[in-house]
């Protein structure tokens, strides 16, 4: 890590004899004018004491490539960060005094990667899992930030990946899995970390709850049963939000006209219903996990009959039915290609899968669905190569890690681009973040520095 130096200091001889006595009586009279004047300043209210701020803490990065997520690639272009965001992006760019300089020549600086589709921090102390609650099929109710463990041994794997933010997510066996939370690889608690809570609700359509409740002689055992818990949850959402719409209404009505509002009762409380109906009102996204085209097709059923503002999540047959999903405008949030074992839900997953999305005119997210035990957290980038290599822009896939994730998951005025005023959560590559032989060299979360690999 290179610093600026502070330079033009001159050298000192020291004085001697009678000399010695009119120097110190300079330096004496020197402090006494400093003091008196320190004492001046402190006792009028300059704009600096008013204002109370510290000064800025800068850090300047200087790099071969910057991908910038919002612009075209910047060639040897600098990175101003004060105090944690990021001050402007360019080439003439003014170094403040002062500033902390990391220079990487060869580097390739991006925004902090963001998995789409994660378990991070749903793990207790023995590194078991914890993200399923499978004591009824429609555990609305729950938050996955009531679960976070920021100590989970698998954050730190992350940022050494690259990734700095994630979408926590329940697991695929429960219908309805609870609510989500978008958050950042950073801080000792779960409210340090949060981003967004709750970032959405997690449903889940084809074999994942059939295994889990159908194995036990429960509803659901088939994809119909998946479908019904859905819609009865959801009509049973829209009729609690229409009671509690009717009660404030009333309520509104008797202030108004200096009623009597004791005679005037809520509605019984049902925190299951109460989350359920943020989403049949449109205050929070539906993210439906459904792989096979009938599993799809069901999904968009229930978002038409709803008018559910929703996200595929898995899509693996997804380019079946791409036109389909585009119409509608729903973004996908789609799985590695030949990476790790198949299920029966991703027998026919193709490469193009992404591409052809996107072609169709879908945004599609890519993720490396680590918590199923396909791929790894490292291999987030290798996805994205694949996609390209399936047919999907450059360009398309870097955005499917970084800025197109961060809108789909509700945090792009935050995370997803280097842009001024964003948080300064970036890493750095020795080469393009999609070539197979390039290697995680710096991460930085809020302007800190949290990973550097060793030479």
């Amino acid at each position: 890590m290179k610093q600026n130096k502070i330079s033009g200091g001159k050298k000192l001889s020291r004085p001697s004899g009678s000399k010695c006595l009119v120097a110190l009586g300079a330096v004496v009279s020197c402090g006494l004018l400093f003091m008196n004047s320190t004492h001046g300043a402190l006792a009028q209210k300059g704009s600096d004491s008013r204002s109370g701020e510290a000064p800025a803490r800068a850090l300047v990065i200087k790099a071969g490539k910057i991908l910038t997520m919002a612009g075209p690639v910047l060639e040897n272009g600098l990175v101003l960060i004060e105090n944690g965001k990021i001050k402007a992006v360019g080439k003439d760019i003014k170094i403040p005094g002062g500033a902390e300089i990391i220079d990487e020549p060869e580097g390739w600086v991006l925004p902090g990667l963001i998995d789409a589709q994660s378990s991070l921090g749903l793990a207790d102390e023995s590194g078991r899992s914890e993200n399923e609650e499978l004591s009824d099929p429609n555990v609305a109710q729950l938050n996955v930030i009531d679960g976070l463990n920021p100590f989970d041994r698998r954050i730190a794997q992350a940022r050494a990946a690259g990734i700095t933010a994630a979408l926590v997510t329940p697991g695929r066996r429960s219908v309805i899995g609870g609510q989500m939370a978008a958050v950042r690889l950073k801080g000792k608690t779960a409210d340090d970390m949060v981003l967004l809570s709750p970032a959405g609700m997690k449903f889940s359509i084809g074999e994942g709850p059939k295994q889990a409740f159908g194995e036990k002689g429960r509803l659901p055992s088939t994809r119909m049963g998946n479908v019904y818990v859905i819609r009865q949850a959801l009509l049973e959402a829209k009729e609690y939000a229409e009671k509690w719409a009717g009660y404030e209404k009333k309520l509104a009505e008797a202030k108004r006209a200096k009623k009597d509002l004791s005679e005037i009762q809520a509605p019984k409380r049902d925190l299951k219903l109460e989350a359920l109906a943020r989403v049949v009102r449109g205050e929070l996204k539906a993210f439906i996990e459904c792989y096979r085209m009938d599993d799809i097709g069901a999904a968009l059923r229930l978002v038409d009959e709803f008018n559910l503002k929703a996200v595929l999540v898995g899509c693996a047959e997804g380019y079946l039915l791409a036109e389909e999903i585009a119409r509608r405008k729903i973004p996908v949030i789609v799985g590695p290609y030949g990476i790790g074992p198949k299920r029966t839900e991703t027998e026919r997953v193709e490469i193009g899968n992404a591409a052809k999305l996107h072609r169709a005119g879908v945004k599609v997210v890519l993720q490396s669905e680590v918590q199923y035990g396909l791929g790894t957290l490292e291999e987030l980038p290798l996805v994205a190569a694949l996609a390209v290599r399936g047919g999907l822009p450059e360009e398309e896939a870097l955005k499917a890690i970084t800025i197109n994730a961060a809108e789909v998951i509700g945090v792009s005025d935050r995370l997803g681009s280097l842009e001024p005023g964003k948080e300064a959560d970036l890493v750095i590559f020795s080469g393009h973040p999609l070539d197979y032989r390039s290697r995680v060299r710096r991460v930085l979360l809020a302007g800190e520095q949290i990973f550097q690999k060793r030479e």
